[in-house]
C-alpha cells in the first residue's frame, strides 16, 4: 500500500465518521442518546424496541431495569446507538407538556420559548407551563407541583408546593398508550395520595389544645397537626408507599419527594386573615408556657418559704421546750419548787400582756403548779430530819 491508497482509505474513514455523526444528529439509521435519557423507536406507528442510555439499567420486558440476570444494556459506539433502516424503523417523536419553576429574571426566557407564566403565591416561586415535541424521555427528573385546595379538618385548605422526582419505568405504555400525556396523570395520582394524608389532620395546635396538654404527662386521643409533623420525612414515606398507584396511572413512579412550602388557599384577605389567627394563637400558647413556668416558679419558693418557716417553728418550740425541760429540773431540786415554777409563768404571761386586766382563774384559792406526786412531802421531810 502506498501513500496514496493510505491517504485515499484516511479521507473515506473520516468521511463515513462525520456522515455517522451527521446522520446520529438527526436520529437516522443512528443517533445519539443522551445519558439519562431513553429513546423510543417505531416502526410505522407502532413500537418496535427502546434504547436507554443509563448507566446501571438496561431493558427487561419492555420495562426499564438494572443491569441484572437476563437484562442487557444496548450496544453502543463512540456514543452512538444505532436504531434501524430508515424509514422503516425511526425514532417516536410526540408532544409532551410539563411545568417548570423559573426565577423572576428567567420569566421572559420562558415566555420566549413559549411557556405560559403563572405567579403561584409562594414567595420567589414562578411556574413556566410548558409544551414541545420531543424525541426522548428522561429516566429521572424534577418536576414542581403544587397541590392546590387540600382540605384539612375544618374545611381549611391549602397549597402545597413539592418537587417530585419521577422515575420512568414504563415508557412504552407513558409514551405509546398515554399519548405522553404521562405527567399530568402521574401528578393528579400525586395530588390524591397528599389529600388523603392531610384531610384527617389541624392546620396548628389550638390554645385550648394546649391547655389540655399543658403540664400533665396525660395521654389524649392521638392528633396530628399540619405545622408539626416532619413533613420532608412523612410526605416521602406515604408517597413511596403508594407509589404503585402513580406507576399504573402513568408509567412512572415517585423517586423522591422534597417538601418546599405551603400557603393558605384562597384569596388574599383570607390568607391575610389565617395568618393573623397564627401569629395570634402563637402569642396565646407563648403566654400559656410563660405562666406556667411563672406558677411553677411560684409554687417552688412558696414550698421553700413553708419549708422555712416550718424549720423556723422547729427551732422556736425546741429552744421552749429545752427551757420548760431546765425550769423543771431546777424545781425538782427546791423544797418550793411549784410556787417557783407558778411565780416564773406568772411572770413570762405578764411580760407578753398588753391588756389592763389580768385574770388568773376563778378561785381565790390559790393553784400551786403540778408537780410529780410526792416531790413536797419528800422535800419537807427531808427537811424536818434535817432539823432533829
Amino acid at each position: 500500500m502506498d501513500w496514496e491508497d493510505f491517504g485515499l482509505i484516511t479521507i473515506i474513514l473520516v468521511s463515513l465518521v462525520v456522515l455517522a455523526y451527521t446522520l446520529a444528529g438527526y436520529g437516522v439509521f443512528i443517533s445519539f442518546i443522551k445519558s439519562g435519557e431513553i429513546l423510543l423507536v417505531e416502526e410505522g406507528k407502532s413500537f418496535y424496541r427502546m434504547i436507554p442510555n443509563i448507566p446501571g439499567y438496561g431493558v427487561k420486558d419492555n420495562k426499564v431495569a438494572k443491569i441484572e440476570d437476563g437484562t442487557k444494556k444496548p450496544l453502543s459506539f463512540l456514543g452512538i446507538f444505532w436504531v434501524g433502516f430508515y424509514p422503516f424503523r425511526k425514532i417516536h417523536q410526540y408532544d409532551f407538556s410539563w411545568d417548570k419553576s423559573v426565577s423572576k429574571e428567567e420569566e421572559e426566557r420562558e415566555k420566549k420559548k413559549g411557556g405560559k407564566i403563572e405567579e403561584t403565591g409562594f414567595a420567589g416561586v414562578i411556574l413556566s407551563h410548558r409544551s414541545e415535541t420531543v424525541s426522548s424521555i428522561r429516566h429521572k427528573n424534577s418536576y414542581p407541583i403544587i397541590v392546590k385546595e387540600v382540605e384539612l379538618v375544618g374545611q381549611m385548605k391549602l397549597d402545597i408546593f413539592f418537587n417530585v422526582i419521577f422515575e420512568t419505568v414504563d415508557p412504552v405504555f407513558a409514551v405509546f398508550i398515554l399519548n405522553g400525556n404521562w405527567f399530568s396523570l402521574a401528578t393528579s395520582a400525586f395530588r390524591g395520595i397528599i389529600s388523603d394524608f392531610v384531610r384527617v389532620m389541624e392546620l396548628r395546635r389550638k390554645k385550648e389544645d394546649g391547655l389540655k396538654t399543658a403540664g400533665t404527662a396525660e395521654k389524649t386521643e392521638e392528633k396530628k397537626f399540619f405545622e408539626e409533623i416532619e413533613k420532608e420525612k412523612e410526605f416521602n414515606v406515604i408517597v413511596i408507599e403508594k407509589k404503585d398507584i402513580i406507576l399504573n396511572a402513568s408509567g412512572v413512579t415517585p423517586f423522591k419527594v422534597i417538601y418546599r412550602d405551603y400557603a393558605i388557599s384562597g384569596s388574599p384577605a383570607a390568607k391575610t386573615a389565617s395568618e393573623a389567627l397564627k401569629i395570634a394563637e402563637l402569642n396565646a400558647l407563648a403566654k400559656i408556657a410563660e405562666a406556667e413556668g411563672d406558677a411553677v416558679k411560684i409554687t417552688k419558693i412558696k414550698e421553700a418559704e413553708a419549708k422555712g418557716d416550718a424549720a423556723k417553728i422547729r427551732e422556736t418550740k425546741s429552744a421552749e421546750a429545752v427551757g420548760l425541760l431546765q425550769i423543771l429540773d431546777s424545781a425538782l431540786k427546791h423544797p418550793q419548787g411549784g410556787d417557783i415554777v407558778m411565780e416564773q409563768l406568772r411572770a413570762e404571761r405578764l411580760k407578753n400582756f398588753s391588756g389592763s386586766t389580768l385574770v388568773e382563774g376563778n378561785s381565790a384559792t390559790p393553784i400551786s403548779a403540778m408537780l410529780p406526786l410526792g416531790l413536797g412531802q419528800e422535800k419537807r421531810k427531808d427537811g424536818d430530819k434535817n432539823s432533829k
